[in-house]
């Protein structure tokens, strides 16, 4: 057997083990579960958060950090990783097996079994903080002219400074989660 079977067989036989050990974890979550996501999933961090949940994310975080911060803060450890999550102290997480973000979010909303988003565009994609309700005039100068000719309200970000209104993409996230999500999981804009 070559090098390419073998690791082909390992992967396999890691792919065994974390779906033995997630069937043992699964089970819906008391209220909005909170997240830790490695750093293949960064695009699933800002879906997710722009549902309304609370996710962890940093292309910075070690596979020891992910594990240690999943455990200590209770935390869902979301990953594509088979080395990681066949670690023995892993325990609480869901493995995603496909590459395209959105069918992670459909995975990952149908692993919890939730039957609402937490509280849409209600966090900073950037930093994960709570937007908080911001006035008009004191972001005149930090935003385009046509946004605040155009706009009434605002929200920032407490963390990074961040400044958020309800254009176009907001209608068009609502509108993809809508589509994606088809009657498992109710959506409040």
């Amino acid at each position: 057997m070559g090098n390419a079977a073998t690791r082909r067989e390992a992967a396999r036989a890691r792919n065994e083990l974390i779906r033995a050990k997630a069937a043992v974890c699964a089970g819906p979550a008391a209220g909005a579960p909170r997240f830790v996501a490695d750093v293949m999933l960064g695009r699933l961090a800002k879906w997710l958060r722009i549902a309304g949940f609370d996710v962890l994310y940093s292309n910075r975080f070690s596979d020891d950090e992910l594990v240690r911060i999943s455990r200590l803060q209770d935390r869902v450890l979301l990953s594509r990783d088979t080395r990681l999550l066949v670690r023995r102290e892993v325990k609480n997480f869901i493995f995603l097996e496909s590459q395209d973000p959105l069918t992670q979010f459909r995975h990952v909303i149908e692993s919890t079994g939730l039957s609402a988003l937490p509280a849409l565009l209600t966090r900073c994609l950037s930093c994960n903080r709570i937007l908080v309700p911001t006035e008009r005039e004191k972001v005149r100068d930090a935003i385009p002219p046509f946004v605040y000719s155009t706009h009434a309200r605002y929200k920032s970000c407490p963390g990074c400074g961040k400044i958020f209104w309800a254009g176009t993409h907001r209608d068009a996230a609502v509108r993809t989660l809508r589509d994606l999500l088809g009657g498992i999981a109710d959506i409040r804009a």
